[in-house]
């Protein structure tokens, strides 16, 4: 970095420093409705620098990760790191189903008390000024949870301060809004899942069979009310629990016998009945029927209890090479492209292509790009450039006749390291 940007960036941080420190006690009346994001944002336009380069890296950086985020499967665990000097952020996009309860969980590692905030969104579509984010929270919740409504694509972006060094441990799980409506200690299967046909694939399952021995208790998913306890051709003896602050009602089937009476009033874990295979189930063995309903109808209770989605593969490829600039060798894409490595995730990296787009690459499909590609004589003038465009900064002219090394490609630029010099010629 020249003195230049040092200097510059010196200055900015002083006077976020400056007006931060006087404007804190404000913060919780001034941007109230506002996410955290949001409120930073305007905290940095009150202190007049919204004119300021490093600002407008900083909001494009924001919108980019939305328009262009980064496909994941939950569970999720990756080790990465924002550099001081380069305004960044991240976004990931995940399925995510009605009844799981995600959790977000965040590890900083920081010499002061700088933050990441961290914003979810429903859904995603082609003008960022359209999202709103359904969850937002900085990093002084070190865990974050939120119950999914509907089943669909969800993104998270995370982003940091300005002139904000931070190494950060990250790791997204879905675990069970509701507990187990069986006795936990009991011996069980699930033997019937949603959807499955039923009487000649005339109708659909509503719900998933639950197999345990005779008598086993059945017990409250959530805390809530008793809103029907009765009997049907089909369920049998049943019991409609209502879980407290939800607009959905549990149905428990097939009961050998109902221990709670309507409008009566449980906690977790209570004990509703016990099971056993009354309605059409006399003919198979013992197992608790269990379906949820919404409104709309019936609902996969599955990720409701168990999504799966609990344990993230460990990290294995080398966390040390954060932040090390490295060269591709897959041969399934354009090698010999400078990346930088700003995540680690099982054996992978998450890198940065010169054009700035995000993706992972295993680890065995990187070098060193200390080891040159090749040298080369340059038989005319050629402009360094400080990115692989011929529109951005000019850094250096060279003549023609100078040696140069070439570490890496892109598109029609080379990239080189001459000396403590790095930047592109065109080929």
């Amino acid at each position: 970095m020249s003195n230049k940007s040092i200097f510059l960036i010196g200055c900015v941080s002083i006077v976020i420093t400056m007006f931060f420190s006087c404007n804190n006690k404000f913060t919780n009346t001034l941007f109230k409705g506002k996410t955290p994001h949001q409120q930073y944002e305007q905290q940095l336009m009150d202190a007049g620098l919204n004119g300021t380069a490093l600002f407008k890296q900083w909001v494009n950086a924001s919108k980019q990760s939305i328009l262009q985020p980064i496909s994941i499967d939950v569970p999720y665990l990756e080790e990465a790191y924002f550099a001081a000097d380069k305004p960044d952020a991240v976004a990931f996009i995940f399925d995510a189903r009605k009844g799981e309860q995600l959790q977000i969980e965040l590890e900083l590692q920081t010499l002061d008390s700088t933050r990441l905030f961290i914003d979810l969104f429903e859904t995603i579509v082609d003008t960022i000024e359209q999202q709103s984010a359904i969850y937002s929270a900085d990093t002084r919740d070190s865990l974050i949870t939120y119950n999914i409504q509907d089943d669909g694509r969800y993104l998270l972006r995370i982003q940091p301060e300005l002139l904000s060094d931070i190494s950060y441990k990250l790791q997204i799980t879905a675990e069970p809004s509701l507990a187990n409506p069986v006795e936990s200690r009991a011996k069980q299967n699930i033997g019937s899942f949603f959807g499955d046909g039923r009487d000649a694939n005339s109708r659909r399952h509503e719900g998933i069979d639950i197999f345990a021995e005779k008598l086993t208790r059945v017990v409250a998913a959530a805390n809530g009310i008793v809103s029907r306890v009765g009997t049907n051709n089909l369920g049998g003896k049943i019991i409609f629990l209502r879980p407290e602050g939800q607009s959905i009602n549990l149905y428990y089937a097939h009961l050998d016998s109902q221990l709670v009476t309507t409008g009566q009033i449980v906690t977790l874990g209570d004990t509703l009945g016990l099971i056993g295979n009354t309605g059409n189930a006399r003919t198979t063995p013992p197992h608790l029927h269990f379906g949820i309903y919404t409104r709309q109808g019936a609902v996969d209770p599955l990720p409701f209890i168990r999504p799966g989605k609990s344990n993230p593969s460990k990290i294995t490829a080398d966390t040390k090479r954060i932040g090390d600039t490295v060269r591709s060798i897959n041969s399934s894409m354009m090698a010999n492209i400078p990346l930088v490595i700003n995540g680690v995730v099982q054996n992978s990296y998450r890198v940065v292509f010169p054009d700035k787009s995000k993706t992972f690459i295993l680890q065995n499909q990187i070098t060193d790009i200390s080891k040159p590609l090749r040298t080369i004589t340059l038989k005319q003038s050629k402009i360094l450039y400080a990115e692989p465009d011929s529109s951005s900064a000019h850094k250096q002219k060279y003549q023609s006749g100078i040696q140069l090394t070439v570490a890496g490609e892109y598109n029609d630029f080379y990239f080189i390291e001459n000396k403590s010099i790095k930047g592109w010629i065109k080929q």
